[in-house]
């Protein structure tokens, strides 16, 4: 379900199907999908595989540990909904520029531009989490998700 309706965050495709009839028998508002792909996302990856849970849903708390553009955050936006909260840290400017821009239609998206390995910096914005999902091309990468868990 697309959350910002009418707007794409990087080129997908949307998808709009009739939602359910009204009370009164009149056709009811649309609804919007959009195309997740699993070339572009692991966690789309993993869905199509099989996967059995990403412990992620609606109302969750997720720290997304990198973030790049947001592409796969603007997704998990979409799942945790507005009850939910997604932490999403990236340490480059670039991508963090473009996930910023992402974040200011999505108000359950709070961008966080900082290094996932200094926690530290960053600890007073994000509050317990649900889940920690980390994307980060690291050595450490094992270390890094200890460190913000």
């Amino acid at each position: 379900l697309n959350s910002t309706p009418g707007k794409d965050v990087y080129g997908e495709k949307r998808i709009q199907v009739d939602g359910p009839a009204n009370a009164d028998g009149t056709a009811g508002p649309k609804i919007e999908y959009r195309v997740w792909n699993p070339f572009r996302s692991k966690i789309a990856a993993a869905i199509l595989q099989g996967i059995d849970n990403i412990y992620m849903g609606p109302g969750s708390k997720v720290l997304y540990l990198g973030a790049a553009a947001g592409t796969t955050v603007s997704h998990v936006s979409d799942i945790v909904g507005p009850t939910g909260c997604v932490y999403a840290v990236e340490f480059s400017h670039r991508p963090g520029r473009d996930l910023i821009n992402m974040a200011k239609s999505r108000t359950n998206v709070i961008p966080i531009i900082e290094d996932a390995r200094h926690p530290l910096k960053y600890r007073m914005l994000v509050g317990m989490v649900d889940c920690v999902f980390a994307d980060v091309a690291q050595p450490d990468q094992g270390r890094i998700v200890a460190l913000n868990s």
